[in-house]
């Protein structure tokens, strides 16, 4: 289907108008870390890493947000997500997340995983911070990575609404059913180490600051879209300042469940889009809405061919253990 044209004004923040500067680079730190306030209990951390976190392929941006939650008693914490490469020899972003914990007098309450590939070294994280949940989709992962679903801390998440407690403070979660990684994903990167199974993105409606977050890989919004690399612009049709799906990352393998998910997010009244991998300060503000409407509307009335990628009987492969990374990488 087409893309879709959208503003490119930053989402304003009437906490800080400091612009985000990059930090680290594929897990290595190039600059002082720390979270930008870019919202009303919002803050980003930008850095840049390549696909499965190596150094050797295109640097994209990754972006890692915190997000403050109040409970009924007005108590506030903060839930992350989106875990980064963390550099250990310096302890971070491990050490940005103490900061702007204790910045806030807001404990740590959890760190959700958005989706695929992005779990690969929440071990580190469930080491760093073992009396936080983390929060992973149930399937793919548990036979990807059965290591780190048997952690301690480490929760696997059934697919549509989860984690209600969160829900009544404003950060509604839904794990996205009916969606795995796409056969040009799997057949890429088999090769290195990792056979894809099952991919079910998280996406996430804030209400203090009208954002939702599309889970990594569902649809790209890239404001800088001509200038990333020849071979990420053919692939994902990326075109300036245009919100896009993804033709290679995914294939539905159950169509009704993936419109129903569709239909739960169209229940959200967000304002603005954020994006794991768009550039800094590459923010849809105001609208945002209306393109989730128009990207999501073939699939809820199934007109699967306005789809670039349509509906496919897929076989779920078993996974193969990573313990937490591409071994081949490094």
């Amino acid at each position: 289907m087409p893309s879709v044209p959208t503003p490119q004004s930053p989402l304003s923040t009437p906490l800080s108008a400091e612009p985000e500067a990059c930090c680290m680079v594929v897990g290595k730190t190039v600059g002082d870390v720390y979270f930008t306030p870019i919202a009303k209990d919002l803050w980003s951390l930008f850095t840049m890493h390549g696909a499965g976190n190596s150094r050797f392929a295109p640097k994209l941006p990754n972006r890692m947000f915190a997000y403050r939650v109040r409970d009924a008693s007005g108590k506030p914490s903060l839930v992350f997500l989106n875990v980064v490469w963390p550099d250990l020899t310096n302890d971070q972003p491990f050490a940005a997340m103490r900061a702007l914990s204790a910045e806030l007098g807001a404990p740590i309450r959890l760190i959700l995983n958005p989706g695929p590939e992005h779990h690969l070294s929440l071990d580190k994280y469930a080491e760093a911070f073992p009396d936080v949940r983390i929060c992973v989709a149930a399937g793919r992962l548990e036979r990807e990575n059965p290591a780190l679903c048997a952690l301690d801390n480490v929760e696997t998440m059934p697919v549509g609404d989860v984690l209600p407690e969160l829900s009544r403070q404003g950060l509604h979660v839904h794990v996205w059913d009916g969606f795995m990684e796409g056969t040009f994903a799997n057949k890429a990167q088999f090769r290195f180490g990792a056979k894809r199974g099952t991919s079910e993105p998280t996406v996430v409606w804030h209400e203090a600051s009208g954002t939702f977050l599309n889970g990594g890989h569902g649809w790209f919004y890239w404001a800088d879209g001509d200038k990333q690399p020849w071979l990420i612009r053919r692939l994902m049709k990326l075109r300036k300042g245009e919100v896009v799906w993804s033709p290679i990352h995914y294939a539905m393998h159950d169509s009704a469940r993936c419109v129903e998910s569709a239909r739960r997010i169209l229940d959200w009244r967000f304002e603005h889009l954020l994006d794991l991998h768009a550039g800094a300060d590459k923010r849809i503000e105001g609208g945002a809405y209306e393109v989730a409407e128009a990207l999501l509307r073939p699939m809820v009335e199934e007109n699967w061919e306005a789809l670039p990628f349509g509906v496919e009987d897929l076989e779920i492969p078993e996974g193969t253990v990573t313990g937490g990374g591409w071994k081949s990488y490094r």
